[in-house]
């Protein structure tokens, strides 16, 4: 992140203007039937914006500066009727509107909890961390673009545990029409949802990091269900191509870091910004054309073959390492393939400095709904403090061109 964009979000943390908090909440929560829900919706947000730590349901009721608060909006998360994906949908069709994203970035989200009572909780290795934890896995999509990103949608993955245990479904109050699936199928499930006409959005290709995930089901689920996607692949994933090094050979089976390291040679300098830094580095770039083996899994046919790109980037600075991207946009060069990769260290950035600071990570109860209402309006602080942001380093620059 930019120090200007550094500053600019600072600022915004302490000098978000009321009646812009307010305003974007009644227009992201007009889909809430009562008014008395829409103003606890905005007591909420306005909490998650301004309690300093973590965000307890108490922290967050001392904003709204009477007793009967706290009870009141753990009622409003946890117990009421109000449905979030309306509230999901006109926040993505407002920020698709004025970020003009170039892809949906999927990331994942370990929550760590001490109890065995937050829905979906249990005790698995994360690689994100690197060990294990007791913790909820959660996914999130996000409309991201080179300079801004914000989540508009959630998955909560509920283990087979959960879904079988007839009392841990009860107290958590798990829908009957939610059952057993996995990460991946959720992931896809999550990222599909954009595309639904409800939503209004214009598609991007999903873009996401599989590396810990079983790719190859990936591009499968995504393959069927049309929709274009740019995923960072491990060196073992297996994919079918022609040597680069052998014109004339015909197709094999490969590695896709044996199939990359052969086209390295065919590589070309490109340049990029990198988000963390703000600097410019120099990468070299190659991609082949490639398929996957057909997977024959129980009850599913294979897919027929469907031309994919491989893409290799080799970072010019040492001790840096190789990236490898899978997509079915054949036709996008592979350069701009691997900016559209690199959008997901935009959002791990504003996951950590935004989405960890509204308390993306604190929701404090244990229903199903209660998780989902929480990350909603988390969302919507999270949107407010970045466009915030952009709309602080925009008057900077006017306030500079007009000195």
């Amino acid at each position: 992140m930019e120090d200007v964009e550094r500053e600019a979000l600072a600022q915004t943390w302490g000098d978000v203007a009321d009646d812009f908090v307010t305003e974007f909440c009644r227009r992201m929560l007009a889909s809430l039937r009562r008014r008395d829900q829409r103003t606890r919706g905005e007591w909420y947000v306005s909490g998650l914006l301004s309690v300093p730590g973590r965000k307890s349901m108490r922290a967050l009721a001392a904003v709204a500066d009477h007793g009967a608060a706290e009870q009141s909006l753990h009622h409003f998360i946890s117990d009421s009727s109000w449905v979030w994906g309306p509230v999901r949908q006109a926040l993505a069709r407002h920020l698709d509107r004025v970020l003009l994203p170039q892809a949906w970035v999927i990331d994942s989200m370990a929550i760590p909890k001490a109890g065995a009572h937050s829905v979906g909780v249990e005790e698995s290795f994360r690689s994100d961390l690197g060990r294990v934890v007791n913790s909820q896995q959660a996914y999130g999509v996000s409309l991201a673009n080179e300079q801004l990103s914000a989540p508009v949608n959630w998955g909560l993955n509920l283990p087979s545990e959960w879904l079988e245990n007839e009392e841990r479904r009860r107290r958590a109050r798990i829908p009957d029409d939610v059952v057993a699936t996995s990460v991946e199928t959720g992931i896809v499930h999550t990222a599909a949802e954009l595309a639904d006409t409800a939503w209004g959005l214009r598609r991007r290709p999903v873009v996401l990091d599989a590396r810990a995930l079983d790719s190859l089901a990936l591009v499968e689920q995504f393959t069927r269900r049309g929709i274009p996607f740019v995923m960072r692949v491990d060196g073992a994933t297996r994919v079918v191509g022609f040597d680069p090094g052998r014109p004339g050979s015909g197709e094999r089976l490969f590695q896709a870091q044996q199939l990359a390291e052969r086209g390295k040679k065919l590589s070309k300098p490109v340049s990029w910004v990198d988000p963390e830094y703000s600097i410019t580095r120099s990468v070299l770039v190659s991609g082949t054309r490639v398929t996957v083996p057909a997977v024959r899994r129980p009850g599913v046919p294979p897919l027929p073959g469907r031309a994919l790109t491989l893409v290799g980037g080799w970072p010019m600075q040492k001790g840096r390492s190789r990236e490898l991207w899978l997509s079915n946009l054949p036709e996008v060069p592979p350069a701009a393939l691997l900016r559209l990769g690199r959008l997901t260290r935009r959002v791990s950035k504003d996951f950590a400095e935004v989405s960890t600071r509204v308390g993306m990570r604190d929701f404090e109860g244990r229903s199903y709904a209660g998780w989902h209402r929480h990350v909603t309006l988390c969302s919507v602080a999270h949107a407010i403090l970045v466009l915030s942001s952009a709309r602080h380093q925009r008057l900077g620059a006017s306030e500079e061109l007009s000195a």
